[in-house]
């Protein structure tokens, strides 16, 4: 499926085929640096994620097929016989939160959930690698979980929160600052965990 580009700041993912493409932690990241570095060709996106280039293409591929990512300009650099096609994304904020809503995309959402915590396993053991600041306001590496039982108020200030983080990350984003990755996953859980409310073995 190709689609045009969006005119609008943020790009609403609910096609099914575009979701199954997402299903996926190297077509996620792909997505994720374009839309955070900007146009950029097979040899880049190579470069910067780590991948060898055949691979590279067959997720650009995959990519461009379901139109979340089309070409955007060609380049021809030195000494080269050939341009090279650079990549962007539809629009600068590219999201998925709206097909939470939607019955008939859960089964996929669950694989693109687990693809972006595969990503985040990788990208916070890269971290140690890098030399991540682990304390202090400048801190970019690290981790959190908690259960709690919040309130309808309190999920809502959550939510503002999440958002919030979300929008500092989109308008802070400059060709001068480190690249860092933000995950994050947030489900309900079973309530069944009061010994009080559940029955006894039985005899």
């Amino acid at each position: 499926m190709n689609q045009m580009p969006s005119t609008e700041e943020t790009y609403w993912i609910l096609d099914p085929d575009q979701i199954s493409c997402l299903a996926s932690a190297p077509r996620m990241t792909i997505i994720d640096r374009l839309a955070a570095d900007g146009p950029m060709s097979v040899d880049d996106l190579a470069r910067v994620i780590g991948m060898k280039q055949t691979a590279m293409y067959h997720h650009v591929h995959k990519l461009e097929s379901v139109g979340l990512i089309q070409a955007a300009e060609r380049r021809l650099m030195p000494g080269a016989r050939k341009p090279q096609t650079l990549y962007a994304t539809p629009a600068p904020r590219m999201r998925l939160a709206r097909a939470l809503n939607q019955k008939q995309h859960r089964e996929t959402l669950k694989r693109c959930a687990a693809a972006v915590l595969r990503q985040a396993e990788r990208d916070f053991a890269d971290g140690f690698a890098l030399g991540g600041i682990h304390e202090g306001p400048e801190r970019n590496h690290g981790f959190f979980r908690l259960i709690a039982r919040p309130d309808a108020a309190a999920l809502a200030e959550i939510n503002e929160h999440l958002q919030a983080i979300a929008d500092i990350l989109w308008r802070s984003n400059t060709p001068t600052g480190a690249p860092v990755a933000l995950s994050w996953a947030m489900a309900p859980l079973s309530d069944d965990t009061d010994p009080r409310t559940q029955e006894g073995p039985t005899r």
